[in-house]
């Protein structure tokens, strides 16, 4: 059998400031980090066979998009509006099941930068939530 598991039990949480974390509500998607190493041209005269030469340069880890139910007015709702009036990095927690049975956190900081609603006329309503990933990731057992 496959060693696979699927996402639900899946949590998002943002800290504010010296608030205590909260949990958001009716996820249905979550992205995680993609960090990309930048490559930096190191290219000089001698470069043999002329050929340009490249070093490993910063990581950025990106952006990253969660999925949820739309409810206007909920908790949920009013702290990622409280998220997007911050002048400073929010801290995310983004815990996964694992097929250990341990769920594995993604902790970093982030801005969260858009909340795109839709309302569709025979559908839920859902929206979008992104968040660029302001600096360094932790990824560690829940719990360590």
């Amino acid at each position: 059998m496959a060693d696979v598991t699927i996402g639900h039990g899946s949590t998002v949480s943002f800290k504010i400031g010296a608030a205590a974390a909260a949990l958001l509500g009716q996820v249905t998607a979550i992205g995680l980090p993609n960090p990309q190493i930048a490559d930096v041209e190191a290219t000089h005269f001698q470069s043999p066979d002329r050929a340009r030469e490249y070093i490993p340069g910063l990581k950025d880890n990106g952006e990253i998009t969660i999925g949820i139910n739309y409810d206007a007015g909920s908790a949920t709702d009013t702290v990622v509006n409280d998220a997007m009036a911050e002048t400073a990095p929010i801290e995310v927690t983004i815990s996964i099941p694992t097929v250990s049975g341990t769920n594995q956190e993604f902790t970093f900081p982030g801005i969260v930068k858009g909340y795109e609603k839709a309302i569709p006329i025979d559908d839920r309503q859902t929206a979008t939530i992104t968040i660029r990933v302001a600096g360094a990731v932790t990824q560690a057992a829940a719990g360590a």
